[in-house]
């Protein structure tokens, strides 16, 4: 079983493509069911925007090594998942995360709900540019040292094979 799926979104089938490798990361990950659902939906949502919003895309699903907690301790391995996009990108990112916003007609549910559901959650757009979007899903947690200011996920670079 690989330990890093890359998914080319362009069509609803790669969709699913995406839920399950979330899935098998989740499982060598070694979460939980309920967090294992968790990366599965975050990974079906992330997925369903990149066709919705952004005519496709990627998606990059991987097993982040558990950090070091600040007590020195061994954390647990998380399911990170990255999209990235060359679509419209997001105009006021701060409204598309809230619950409600929309701009095709959905519930308007679906980024604001991968924020809150993700123990990690960053995104970067550039209008005409596309976007970059990160959530780590893991067991809930302390904040450990790869996180930035206020204690969030910065994503500072991604490289997609």
């Amino acid at each position: 079983m690989p330990r890093v799926w890359d998914v080319p979104v362009h069509d609803s089938t790669r969709v699913r493509d995406a839920r399950v490798a979330a899935e098998h990361a989740a499982a060598l990950a070694g979460l939980d069911e309920r967090r294992t659902s968790t990366a599965a939906l975050v990974a079906t949502e992330l997925a369903t925007n990149l066709l919705k919003h952004a005519g496709g895309g990627r998606v990059v699903v991987d097993v982040v090594a558990p950090p070091v907690l600040p007590s020195g301790a061994q954390g647990t391995s998380r399911v990170q998942i990255v999209t990235v996009d060359h679509g419209p990108g997001i105009a006021d990112v701060s409204a598309a995360l809230r619950d409600g916003f929309t701009t095709t007609g959905s519930l308007g549910a679906g980024l604001g709900t991968c924020a809150r559901l993700a123990e990690d959650f960053d995104l970067h757009s550039v209008p005409g540019r596309g976007t970059v979007v990160v959530a780590r899903v893991g067991l809930p947690g302390p904040r450990v040292a790869d996180t930035g200011p206020g204690g969030r996920l910065r994503a500072g670079a991604v490289n997609v094979p």
